[in-house]
């Protein structure tokens, strides 16, 4: 196995055995190894291997093939309605909230099951713009995250 292998392997093992908030502190834990990574590496190993930050700290993404996520549909309705807080359309662009953390989590259910009109994502932590190629699909991909949420929170326009 060569060094980046190894190194991803032990990324893993040190994700699996604890929690881990941030580039930083597993950069201390690589080092401590005897395993020393810039961020840029880290951050690069931490995309490849599907990790994905949230509250709890670094997780693996348990998230099922794209296949999977087409054959149901519910999954999409689930995410919104455990991360989403609010949708609205700046132009050709969709901005949706979610508490802290909870940004990646949506972020990749829509981008492995787009919907129509959603042409890709950029997740901070709290939000996601949603890049559409025109203000109607924006305003459709707002009317159809609003219809996910719980009937009383898309009937106030969240």
């Amino acid at each position: 196995m060569d060094a980046k292998g190894r190194r991803q392997q032990l990324i893993r093992r040190i994700i699996e055995s604890r929690p881990v908030y941030s580039q930083e502190e597993l950069g201390e834990q690589l080092a401590v190894q005897g395993v020393p990574a810039t961020q840029a590496t880290l951050s690069r190993d931490l995309r490849e291997l599907g990790m994905l930050k949230g509250p709890e700290g670094y997780t693996l993404s348990a998230a099922p093939s794209q296949q999977a996520f087409r054959a149901d549909p519910a999954q999409l309705r689930m995410a919104a309605q455990t991360h989403l807080l609010s949708a609205q359309r700046a132009g050709s662009i969709v901005v949706l909230r979610t508490n802290p953390g909870h940004a990646s989590a949506l972020a990749l259910v829509l981008d492995q099951a787009p919907p129509d009109g959603v042409m890709g994502t950029v997740a901070g932590d709290d939000t996601i713009f949603v890049a559409t190629p025109s203000p109607n699909k924006a305003g459709r991909v707002v009317k159809l995250m609003r219809s996910l949420l719980s009937p009383q929170e898309a009937a106030v326009g969240v």
